[in-house]
């Protein structure tokens, strides 16, 4: 049994931005090289079984559900059985060649009460004809839109009016996109659009992320407390907003937090500030009201990560100031995003310490590297993932617990908060 597993998992979000499911993506570090299609019989299926088997699946996804790919062979051999059907959606591959045994598998898991999709369908006559008989078990169609006409997508949707399916978009980069194939009928996406939003030169800050970007940049070294507490008793809801996250069920005070002095007394600067990036992520000012923003978890986990692979790559050189360090820079990361101002001018209002800012926007240093493979197991890019394990001389098995760690902090964070997305900041 392979002794390590590596997951990533890519967001899938419904029409009103809420996290529907994840698609999960894993590998073996046995495998010799990796792709969608494995050409050993049922591997596919023995590196999911042993995953089910390593990790608890609550710890790595929530309250969401998963896709995951399966080829012929994994969808005919008994082990899918052991796949819980409440959690996951099986993903049949583009390759898969329909005939009378596949028909017949397909039925069969779904009177089982399995959930299936179909995935990177391109709209081509030869995809219809070749899927056209399990239609009707399908639950989900997943369209590749890097590879398809607009004109073709029209057409092909019609086909679908009179199946009970939900149509996916995936690969959906930007917002455009987004409202492009919301509006054409696609009611799930996938993708990391809401990461990179339409960047404006100069535009103009709300007033809430102001006071937020101003008492951050007073969170630096040698700061006044009493400046930083006048400047919370200037504004009231996100006074209360940060002492609802600080009495929540995350941390383990004695006794409860009655006062912002208190408050940053216990905390910090450092995880002060860090608290007062995750309230902007968790409370958007754009957005329906009730939706956890999904910047909220994608920077939650970048933070995470950040720190579980320093803790392996730097072992007994990691610091507390190490570690805070690297897991500001993963809630700095997506400031572009929550802000919608470039990067740069946002770092130069937080008074960001040039060393983070050339982290950041050059990839400079060691804490950089470790960025940059943060982002190579969000996009699950194996080529640079290898590369990134080999330069920095850990193991395969050191690496896959580190990522494991990370998604698991991340779920019980945001479970044990009780995030408040109705009061402005």
């Amino acid at each position: 049994m392979p002794k390590s597993i590596y997951f990533a998992r890519q967001p899938i979000l419904d029409i009103s931005g809420r996290i529907f499911a994840y698609e999960l993506l894993y590998r073996s570090s046995y495998e010799q090289g990796f792709s969608k299609i494995n050409d050993e019989r049922s591997a596919t299926a023995q590196v999911l079984v042993n995953a089910l088997n390593l990790v608890k699946l609550k710890d790595i996804l929530g309250d969401a559900i998963a896709f995951i790919n399966i080829d012929k062979e994994l969808l005919l051999d008994d082990m899918i059985l052991s796949v819980p059907k409440e959690k996951f959606v099986l993903e049949i591959l583009e390759t898969v060649v329909v005939d009378e045994t596949i028909i017949k598998r397909v039925k069969e898991l779904k009177d089982l009460g399995y959930r299936f999709a179909l995935d990177d369908a391109d709209c081509s006559k030869e995809y219809i004809l070749n899927f056209q008989a399990i239609f009707e078990y399908i639950d989900f169609l997943k369209l590749d839109i890097s590879i398809l006409q607009e004109d073709q997508l029209t057409q092909f949707l019609a086909i679908f009016k009179k199946f009970n399916l939900k149509i996916l978009a995936e690969k959906v980069e930007t917002q455009e996109e987004f409202d492009k194939y919301k509006a054409l009928g696609c009611s799930l996406f996938q993708g990391f659009f809401f990461a990179k939003p339409d960047i404006i030169e100069n535009r103009r800050l709300d007033p809430e992320h102001i006071i937020i970007l101003s008492i951050v940049r007073h969170l630096q070294k040698d700061y006044d407390i009493d400046e930083v507490l006048h400047m919370f008793e200037q504004n009231v809801a996100l006074t209360l907003q940060l002492l609802r996250f600080i009495n929540s069920a995350a941390f383990s005070f004695r006794t409860s937090i009655k006062s912002i002095r208190q408050a940053i007394t216990l905390l910090g600067p450092n995880q002060l500030r860090s608290w007062l990036l995750l309230i902007s992520y968790a409370n958007p000012l754009h957005g329906p009201k009730g939706v956890v923003n999904p910047l909220f978890l994608l920077a939650q986990t970048r933070s995470n990560m950040m720190q579980s692979l320093c803790k392996i790559i730097y072992k007994d050189e990691c610091t507390n100031t190490l570690l805070e360090q690297a897991a500001f820079i993963g809630l700095l990361s997506l400031v572009e995003a929550l802000f919608q101002t470039p990067i740069r001018v946002i770092l130069e209002e937080l008074n960001v310490d040039k060393e983070i800012i050339n982290t950041l926007i050059l990839h400079e240093g060691n804490l950089g590297t470790v960025f940059m493979l943060v982002s190579a197991v969000e996009l699950f890019d194996i080529q640079s993932i290898e590369s990134f394990i080999n330069t920095l001389s850990i193991t395969h098995e050191e690496f896959s617990l580190a990522i494991q760690e990370a998604y698991e902090v991340t779920e019980k964070f945001t479970s044990s908060l009780s995030i408040q997305t109705d009061s402005s900041i």
